[in-house]
């Protein structure tokens, strides 16, 4: 692969072109010929009807096979699939749902309804319109790209391998352009074959969620650890996630989100996945740091694994856990999706505490979001 200035001056030609845009101009066209309606409210409804609304695309309303009623958060109808037929057999019906699996059993729901290809829309095509996600910036334009250009050449020159500076790359045109990314596959995400496991783990699980992860890290060890810790600062969150995981062992999960010390936030709470540490929301969230809960331990005690995921919030949550990073050099899987700096900045960050690590990343989706930094010893 050649040098990044090399690449760099390819990526900006070919934003100087104009090409892309008059690409989005004519496929807003085609989205506008006819009635949108959203297939699936989910995780990204309310962002796809936020982001249309911003470039003058309306959405006539959702449908949705599980819920009917009003969407609280936009305001608009939800209706059935019967009633997609009945009321909009003419419409553009574009899919709301992005992981590719579900995506394709949309597709083969909303044509069983007799919708043409030529009024089906996939995920991507939205994507093309989304500036900013629940937490994460989508799309940049290239004067912000040309601000963060050095942090990108940094880490491009940091990362030996082919596919780490790849993934850097794709990031760049992801944001310019809002292209689509090649991606390893979704269930590696994680626990790549470069992080090996052994059955006295000390696993923390850095926005645990639903314990979906958690559980993935069970079977992947054949339910041989030694402990597991989980926070997240959503109670909703919490409750899935401890009735998911109470039929195993020596698993805390601590109601607090990871910071650099222990104080209070506000947040934003109730949107899933999404919730997050956030300046001015009505919530308020306690917060804590691995380094902090794990004070006085013996080193035979500290984790051994740490993985974050956790809204933007990764950077605080690091230098909560620069000690134990230095002492005991834990396994790292950190995502760095949800600022454009992160990919460097947090990169930088890890390596500053413990240069010893060996780095790399991986991307998981065909979107902007699912980077991640994986730092490891052999």
């Amino acid at each position: 692969m050649s040098s990044f200035l090399k690449e760099f001056s390819g990526i900006k030609a070919k934003y100087e072109t104009g090409e892309n845009k008059h690409e989005k101009l004519l496929l807003k066209q085609k989205l506008l010929s006819r009635p949108i309606v959203l297939y699936g409210l989910g995780f990204f409804g309310g962002v796809i009807v936020k982001n249309f609304k911003q470039q003058d695309i309306t959405i006539e309303c959702f449908c949705d096979s599980r819920k009917t009623g009003v969407d609280a958060e936009t305001g608009l109808q939800i209706i059935t699939p019967a009633e997609l037929c009945e009321k909009y057999s003419d419409a553009n019906i574009v899919i709301s749902v992005a992981n590719p699996n579900n995506e394709k059993s949309v597709y083969n729901t909303v044509k069983s309804l007799n919708f043409s290809d030529e009024q089906i829309f996939p995920f991507k095509v939205a994507y093309q319109f989304i500036k900013k996600s629940r937490v994460e910036l989508v799309s940049l334009p290239f004067e912000e790209i040309q601000k963060l250009s050095d942090g990108f050449e940094w880490a491009y020159d940091f990362f030996k391998d082919e596919n780490s500076r790849k993934v850097i790359l794709d990031i760049i045109n992801g944001y310019l352009f809002n292209t689509t990314f090649s991606y390893d596959p979704p269930q590696d995400s994680y626990f790549p074959k470069e992080l090996i496991l052994n059955d006295s783990e000390i696993f923390v699980d850095g926005g645990i969620y639903t314990g979906d992860t958690t559980e993935d890290f069970i079977k992947r060890v054949n339910g041989k650890y030694k402990k597991i810790i989980g926070f997240d600062i959503d109670e909703k969150n919490l409750c899935l996630a401890r009735t998911n995981l109470q039929k195993y062992s020596n698993i805390e999960i601590i109601p607090k989100g990871l910071w650099s010390c222990s104080e209070k936030q506000n947040a934003e709470l109730g949107i899933t996945a999404g919730s997050n540490i956030k300046e001015g929301a009505s919530d308020v969230v306690e917060l804590t740091s691995l380094d902090e809960l794990f004070f006085g331990c013996p080193l035979q005690n500290l984790p051994t694994f740490v993985k974050l995921d956790v809204e933007g919030s990764e950077r605080e949550a690091l230098i909560g856990a620069s000690n134990i990073i230095r002492a005991v050099s834990p396994k790292l899987a950190v995502c760095v999706y949800h600022k454009p700096k992160d990919v460097f900045d947090l990169t930088q960050l890890i390596y500053e505490s413990n240069p010893n690590y060996k780095f790399c990343l991986k991307h998981y989706s065909p979107y902007v979001w699912d980077t991640v930094l994986y730092a490891y010893n052999d």
